[in-house]
């Protein structure tokens, strides 16, 4: 039977590795003939994870023949597929560029990623990857799949238990840890009728402090988070703050992915409490800053017009114009002009043009601007412009008066 390792190349699923490896008593497989890693590669990995890995986990795979694939979205939708990066028991390279970024996704979105419900961002560029390449490559073959949740994920690993227990008996391993039970039991929304989730390091009883100093052991190193330079999801302590100062050109990206979504939405902050530049100011990422700064100075600039319909906290339609593109220069006389006609909110030290604001606890209600960003968004909305008029129009009862300026 397979067994399939997800690998995120993270501190869980990488102990669960090379505890694999260490001790044959741990596995009831062979490596060469049994096992896959799998690995999904969102293409914006911190830049220390790639060294790392080349340095102390390719060469193990390559000493025992083992099979490592990775895999990428191939594009925006579903219907694109995946990529595969590379597939072979020789590896020599960590392809973390991967192919469709998420960041390409959130750019064009002018979105960073959302804290409401599931992470949707790891639901299309790893969960589904990994689902595609699986259902293609074992073909009603039985495997296990292995998770890495941590034996303190008790009620993660039950609930995942219970959705296979009347189910053929594959297994998947994945690499949550004992602390993690509540990921443990939302495991079951990824399962599916052929496979069962395997937790080894629940089996194992090693929460993530027994992972870090297991790895530090084997190693030599701190094993980092496995995590993209935007991610909202991690914890702001003194590791995560010292290596935003490492990577300036990555985190002035993510600064620019933050920027761009609060010109569109001034309540899209990249964490929930603070936005990533107050984070970057704050510890006096002053290279960082530069970084950013040279990006701006380079960008492409265009006019928007942005409208929502709440239609319930935190549910809204969006529609997005752009209306002109230019220099920043030319982008704000344009803007200018119209002052007289909007009520002018500067916040984030963006100047945001209000025709109306939405009012707050009443739904459905709406919200319209304009506002000067870096034109990387086209005008675009998710049902199309038509649908969204004749929303829009059912829920003002009026004509809008910004019509008179477009």
């Amino acid at each position: 039977m397979k067994i399939i390792l997800s690998w995120g190349m993270g501190v869980e699923s990488t102990t669960i590795f090379l505890k694999w490896i260490e001790n044959k008593t741990l596995r009831d497989f062979d490596l060469r003939s049994d096992l896959i890693v799998l690995t999904s590669q969102t293409g914006d990995e911190y830049g220390d994870q790639k060294p790392l890995v080349e340095r102390h986990i390719l060469p193990i795979m390559r000493e025992h023949g083992i099979r490592y694939v990775q895999i990428a979205r191939a594009g925006h939708l579903e219907e694109d597929g995946i990529v595969v990066l590379s597939d072979t028991r020789e590896p020599h390279e960590l392809h973390v560029d991967g192919a469709y970024k998420l960041s390409d996704e959130l750019r064009a979105a002018g979105t960073v990623p959302q804290f409401a419900g599931e992470h949707r961002c790891s639901l299309k560029s790893k969960v589904f990857p990994a689902e595609t390449w699986i259902e293609g490559e074992m073909g009603g073959q039985d495997y296990r799949h292995a998770f890495g949740y941590s034996a303190e994920e008790r009620s993660r690993v039950e609930k995942s238990e219970r959705a296979f227990a009347e189910r053929e008996p594959w297994r998947v391993a994945f690499g949550f840890n004992a602390d993690e039970g509540a990921r443990v039991s939302k495991a079951e929304k990824y399962d599916t009728p052929l496979r069962r989730g395997y937790y080894p390091l629940v089996e194992w009883g090693m929460n993530r402090d027994d992972c870090l100093r297991y790895l530090k052991d084997v190693t030599g190193e701190t094993w980092p988070r496995s995590c993209c330079g935007f991610c909202p999801f991690v914890r702001l302590n003194e590791d995560a703050i010292a290596r935003m100062r490492r990577f300036p050109e990555q985190i002035s990206d993510a600064l620019m992915l933050e920027h761009v979504s609060l010109c569109l939405n001034p309540r899209g902050t990249l964490y929930r409490d603070r936005t990533l530049m107050s984070v970057v100011v704050g510890h006096d990422h002053a290279e960082t800053l530069r970084a950013f700064r040279r990006r701006l100075d380079a960008a492409e600039y265009a006019l928007y017009r942005v409208r929502r319909i709440y239609k319930k906290a935190g549910r809204a339609d969006r529609a997005v114009e752009k209306l002109a593109v230019g220099s920043l220069g030319e982008m704000n006389g344009s803007f200018e002009q119209m002052t007289p006609r909007f009520d002018l909110h500067v916040e984030h030290c963006i100047r945001y043009g209000f025709i109306r604001k939405r009012e707050e606890k009443k739904y459905p209600t709406t919200e319209e601007f304009f506002v000067v960003a870096p034109a990387v968004v086209d005008s675009k909305t998710r049902y199309g412009f038509p649908w969204f008029e004749s929303r829009w129009r059912d829920v003002l009862g009026e004509s809008s008066q910004a019509d008179l300026f477009v």
